[in-house]
């Protein structure tokens, strides 16, 4: 394989491939990057076994060919490198060359053959859905997903297809972000008139990252229904889908409430994070206490202090203690687009429901914190 191309290009692209690069491996392949060409391109692709990808790149190709390099030592080589030509050439031992201006260097590779194929999308199980209608979707359902894995449904999102729609949603058992959106054309696969799978939070976050620039995202299932395909111009991305059933997350949805909160989303996030201040030293706990116009905000911490705020609020409904996790409250607000939002509430142990005035399709829930007497 003989090719060149500017180390600026493959700067980016060694960054957004070695995400996928395994950490933990007995497998010394998997913590390595191919590199191949065809039709004059230069293709990198990596995976962890439970995802991977598939980014080309233009390049000026002399001799094709593959192999396959240690993805850190590489991308940390060519970052440190001046902008500029960098040129390849793969010798009969496995090894490559890298020539620059300034810099004569030898990678040793591994065998191309033993690197694991990568997934295809099985055309009979595709759709297309607008780019832009993904990527303001997801924020503000991902960050509701489990991070850690005790319970592995929890840590993907949600998609259920049905008629026109696609709701995603995301709990990590502690609260829960659910949104619909409405598709233009209806997404069926096969036989089957409603189509739901479980997507890794971890790969969705990537989609954010990677399909900004992009007007429309090819999305598929592999033969065996057990894989996810994101498909870009250059870029694929693939998934394993999270085996298990996800909660009956409707059996949660509060079906009516004694208590309507507006209130001004600025002057609600200040305030919480002058408690969070005290509130990290026990438990990321803020007491509420909801009066005839206002909202009493506590946070308490023994060994640092007490703070108290005052947020002017339109009430509906009588006064209540009720107690959450500040983090999760913050996190609402961070997506949430209006300037005021609605808060519902019924006891100080039912879940409080808070949404977004702007956008009616997305709907955040959060489980109180129960108060110890």
């Amino acid at each position: 394989m003989n090719l060149s191309i500017l180390q600026e290009n493959l700067n980016q692209a060694l960054s957004t491939v070695s995400r996928f690069v395994s950490t933990k491996t007995q497998l010394p392949i998997l913590s390595n990057i191919l590199f191949s060409t065809k039709e004059g391109r230069l293709h990198l692709s990596a995976t962890n076994l439970e995802a991977g990808i598939n980014l080309s790149l233009g390049a000026k190709v002399e001799k094709e060919g593959s192999i396959t390099l240690p993805a850190k030592e590489l991308a940390e080589y060519v970052s440190y490198l001046s902008p500029g030509k960098i040129d390849f050439a793969t010798d009969q031992k496995l090894k490559v060359k890298l020539t620059s201006p300034q810099t004569e260097t030898t990678f040793a590779g591994l065998d191309p053959k033993d690197f694991p194929e990568l997934p295809v999308m099985d055309p009979k199980k595709s759709f297309s859905i607008p780019t832009k209608l993904l990527t303001d979707t997801l924020p503000q359902i991902v960050y509701s997903a489990a991070t850690d894995d005790t319970r592995p449904v929890l840590t993907g999102v949600y998609w259920h297809f049905f008629e026109n729609k696609l709701r995603m949603v995301a709990t990590d058992g502690y609260r829960l972000s659910l949104k619909d959106l409405t598709l233009e054309t209806p997404v069926s696969i096969g036989k089957k008139d409603q189509l739901s799978f479980l997507i890794p939070a971890k790969t969705l976050q990537e989609i954010i990252k990677l399909a900004k620039s992009e007007d429309a995202l090819k999305i598929g299932l592999t033969k065996d229904e057990n894989q996810v395909i994101f498909s870009l111009p250059d870029l694929t991305l693939a998934s394993r889908l999270i085996d298990g059933n996800f909660p009956d997350y409707e059996r949660i949805l509060p079906s009516d409430h004694k208590i309507k909160i507006t209130i001004d989303k600025e002057e609600l996030t200040q305030n919480l994070r002058l408690a969070s201040v005290f509130a990290r030293e026990s438990a990321n706990v803020v007491k509420v206490k909801v009066k005839k116009d206002s909202l009493v905000l506590t946070a308490n911490s023994p060994q640092v202090g007490q703070n108290t705020a005052t947020v002017p609020a339109k009430i509906e409904g009588p006064e209540l203690d009720i107690a959450f996790n500040y983090r999760f409250i913050l996190d609402f607000l961070n997506v949430c687009k209006s300037d005021v939002l609605e808060i519902k509430l019924g006891d100080s142990l039912s879940p409080g429901v808070f949404t977004d005035p702007k956008d009616p399709s997305f709907v955040h829930i959060i489980m109180p914190v129960r108060l110890q007497d």
